[in-house]
């Protein structure tokens, strides 16, 4: 069994991001090589928070594939199936309206975060992957609602019986950088106390064969 553990741990950010976090030492103990597409079990987990609580789930990564030499991934592309976004928290009508809230499915909050009817699927596109200050970083191209920014992130393979399983530590976007700007107090002035934090914790959980 070939193994290859890249451990990234701390929070990361997106290089539009105001902070920078400190980022742990990885370590590499052997090489994983191949072609590999994503299994249908695929997620990217996500939380949102806002004064008074947070909420999380998972998104369905519908398509995609990369490519390692060496226990370095090369190139790689993913489509993820907005229309799957869910809400693990909750339950019953609850947990059906911020669905319906995120997704835009409702004719009076279709744009209020993804309109998944016009933006049904997002994508993240492997630019490079390099090490910084002792982590294995993965950096690309993440598009949301046709706006696109580049993002980095610590990520860790491991391989067993021809399946390679990628994950990461939780890293932080800023959903306003792709036009997600309900709830901002850094897009409105006006909303007090009732604003949602414009940082999306996100975290990999994808499994993928040759």
């Amino acid at each position: 069994m070939k193994k290859i553990l890249l451990l990234g741990i701390g929070v990361l950010l997106f290089v539009s991001c105001k902070k920078e976090e400190k980022i742990e030492p990885t370590t590499v103990e052997t090489g994983i090589s191949g072609m590999f597409i994503t299994d249908s079990t695929s997620t990217l987990n996500w939380t949102g928070s806002k004064q008074t609580g947070k909420h999380s789930g998972t998104i369905k990564i519908k398509t995609g594939g990369f490519t390692v030499e060496n226990g370095k991934i090369t190139d790689g592309k993913f489509t993820i199936d907005m229309n799957s976004i869910s809400v693990d928290d909750l339950e019953g009508d609850d947990k059906i309206n911020l669905e319906e809230h995120l997704k835009g499915t409702k004719p009076d909050v279709v744009d209020h975060f993804f309109n998944v009817v016009k933006y049904p699927e997002a994508t993240f596109i492997v630019t490079g992957f390099m090490n910084e200050n002792g982590s294995d970083m993965l950096e690309g191209d993440l598009t949301i609602k046709d706006k696109t920014n580049k993002v980095k992130f610590a990520v860790s393979l491991t391989e067993a019986d021809g399946f390679v399983t990628m994950s990461s530590p939780e890293f932080k976007i800023d959903r306003t950088q792709w036009g997600v700007n309900y709830g901002s107090k850094s897009i409105f002035s006006d909303l007090g106390d009732k604003f949602i934090n414009d940082d999306i914790a996100l975290q990999i959980n994808m499994k993928a064969k040759k």
